[in-house]
């Protein structure tokens, strides 16, 4: 049965309304009156109506003010605001402010009540949408997670389904590369926790690809210890690989540093649909148990087994990840990986392009980002915390690298 309120300052009207028409025999049951828009407020508050039928002035409150209210506290009533010829701006403006419908003084008792039950039965089934889709919002996060694990394991490949699936799911449908890249820790007995690291969780993975300028599609619990991120590849891939090399390299020295089992990573081939993301994800998993037993933790699908150049270019990457806040030579740095400091910065020019100390500056920038996005820290703070030290060049070189000053930065992405 629908709920009725009615609040109006004149004692006739509300008993005429009340007892002039048999509202049982409509399904509408009158629950309350008021005789201000207080006390009409009060009511409504605690028996939530379907239906409020007021009076446009009343003391206290008058019938605009009492509508402001009622949307105000979000109540669902439908609202049918009464009132004279002389009083039709004034219906007008109510309209303006959320009432359903206005009816001109003296009322019509057939038509206040043929539009009481249209009104409720519109808020019933308003008041019956809105729960759905809040019921329908709070699921989307795990029928997401479901619709990206049934892609990495293969369980759905029709062009049409997923299509479908990423419209209702409201997911980016412009095309693109895209890949998987598996997180694991590389000694699975060593960790208690479902995860394998604490590291490994969507909000801290999340951050760190954003400091790498990474497009995350998802980030999913895929086995038992193992997360899987894809990525949607907007730039050159060869680029973009360098940046999910950096990545996976700074979560692994991130793991060691906070005492967590050591992080294995693993990339997997790039995919031009998301029909072969169960092929890229394939890859990845055979590339991260390669990545267990090689230095740094970090392995690309399609690297190949011996490439001594590589192994000596990420045990330098590695060592620069653990210790850039340190005072870091490429010497230090050559004596670790056991080659001259001549031929490591030969490799770095060769393999990526980069000078050595290229490559420190942009390590320590990216830490620096991730640290900028806190409040609790000063640009000085920062300044020496990534190894700079001087607040003025770390400046400099923020703003030459990002575009932006730290303090613009902080602003921006905090």
């Amino acid at each position: 049965m629908l709920k009725a309120l009615v609040v109006d300052d004149e004692y006739l009207v509300r008993m005429g309304i009340r007892e002039t028409i048999d509202w049982a025999s409509h399904g509408i049951e009158i629950i309350g009156e008021a005789d201000n828009g207080a006390d009409g407020l009060s009511l409504a508050m605690q028996h939530k109506p379907d239906v409020i039928v007021t009076d446009i002035r009343m003391p206290y409150m008058n019938g605009i003010e009492f509508i402001e209210k009622i949307k105000e506290n979000r109540l669902n009533a439908g609202i049918i605001v009464l009132s004279g010829y002389d009083e039709f701006q004034y219906a007008q403006a109510a309209i303006r402010h959320g009432a359903s419908s206005y009816l001109l003084k003296p009322v019509d008792t057939d038509e206040l009540a043929a539009s009481v039950r249209a009104i409720g039965l519109e808020a019933q089934a308003r008041l019956r949408d809105r729960d759905y889709y809040g019921q329908l919002k709070s699921e989307l996060p795990a029928i997401s997670r479901q619709f990206w694990l049934d892609l990495l394991h293969g369980r759905i490949r029709q062009e049409e389904e997923i299509a479908g699936k990423r419209q209702l799911l409201g997911l980016d449908m412009r095309p693109g590369y895209i890949t998987a890249i598996v997180l694991e820790p590389k000694d699975k007995t060593a960790s208690p926790s479902a995860s394998g690291s604490a590291l490994i969780e969507e909000s801290t993975v999340g951050a760190e690809l954003k400091a790498h300028s990474l497009h995350t599609e998802a980030v999913v619990p895929s086995g038992p210890g193992q997360w899987t991120v894809v990525l949607k590849v907007t730039d050159e891939w060869n680029e973009t690989l360098g940046r999910i090399r950096a990545f996976g390299y700074g979560l692994a020295a991130r793991a060691k540093q906070a005492g967590e089992p050591e992080l294995a990573i693993g990339i997997g081939r790039s995919a031009t649909k998301l029909a072969e993301l169960n092929a890229s994800y394939g890859s990845a998993v055979e590339a991260v148990q390669k990545a267990a037993t090689s230095i740094g933790g970090v392995w690309y699908a399609e690297d190949a087994d011996e490439m001594a150049t590589r192994r000596e270019i990420r045990g330098a990457l590695a060592y620069i990840r653990r210790h850039y806040a340190e005072s870091i030579t490429v010497e230090k740095v050559a004596a670790e990986v056991f080659v001259s400091p001549t031929h490591l910065m030969h490799l770095f020019r060769k393999e990526l392009n980069k000078t050595f100390y290229e490559c420190l500056t942009e390590c320590r920038i990216e830490e620096a980002k991730l640290m900028l996005r806190d409040p609790r820290y000063r640009v000085y703070e920062v300044s020496d915390r990534v190894g700079f030290g001087d607040a003025k060049y770390f400046s400099q070189i923020f703003k030459k690298m990002t575009g932006m000053t730290p303090s613009e930065y902080a602003r921006t992405e905090g």
